[in-house]
């Protein structure tokens, strides 16, 4: 993996101080990135907007509904910062926020620090990160994984297993090129498949047909 052309600037949000300090002087010390503040307070999407990070680290307690609040702020806010969250528990809730939201990385505080920094460089050179287990806890209460995406998902695999390009799947549907990239990428993860064919396997088989539908 090729080297930042610069030193990634990344800022820490946690309401617990304590934690969001430990995190970061765990990153501050480690070569190719520099800490711009250890946020803790109620204003925090404000707060890291203004010091323009190239990341932001988000803890998420037992409870992550407020860290889910501050991260769609933060996109509203500053919608080009790449996000990570760290998280005490792996919640089915907040794996799926993570993956309809397009959030860089998902890591759990039992990491080790090196795990948690090469997660970071990972989430910077365009990769999504996500810790083991993440299907299992997504899809525990369901019997089918397909249930676990939306209708606009469901849409956009309808016609991707038919065949459809990304354009033509943009222009049905009447969505932007880039949409339709984001859902492809969010269905791919949510299925745990590679590509359009491992996808459309799924989607015939859950329609009680053997074989994808093609054009």
């Amino acid at each position: 993996m090729d080297p930042l052309p610069h030193p990634l600037r990344v800022a820490v949000a946690d309401r617990r101080r304590l934690i969001a300090e430990a995190l970061a002087a765990l990153i501050a010390e480690r070569e190719g990135f520099t800490v711009t503040g250890a946020v803790a307070d109620d204003a925090a999407a404000t707060t890291l907007a203004e010091q323009h990070p190239d990341m932001v680290v988000v803890g998420a307690g037992a409870d992550s509904r407020a860290a889910m609040k501050l991260v769609r702020e933060l996109r509203r806010k500053a919608p080009s910062i790449e996000i990570v969250i760290v998280a005490d528990v792996l919640e089915p809730a907040l794996v799926g926020f993570v993956l309809d939201q397009g959030i860089g990385g998902l890591l759990l505080t039992d990491a080790a620090g090196r795990e948690v920094v090469a997660s970071l460089d990972h989430v910077a050179h365009g990769q999504a990160v996500l810790p083991p287990g993440w299907q299992s806890a997504l899809y525990s209460d369901r019997n089918d994984p397909l249930d676990a995406l939306s209708g606009r998902q469901m849409e956009v695999l309808t016609l991707l297993a038919e065949g459809f390009s990304y354009e033509e799947i943009g222009a049905r549907l009447f969505i932007s090129l880039n949409t339709v990239k984001f859902h492809v990428r969010s269905i791919f993860l949510r299925l745990g498949v590679r590509n359009r064919m491992a996808a459309a396997r799924l989607l015939a088989r859950s329609r009680g047909s053997g074989t994808p539908p093609s054009r």
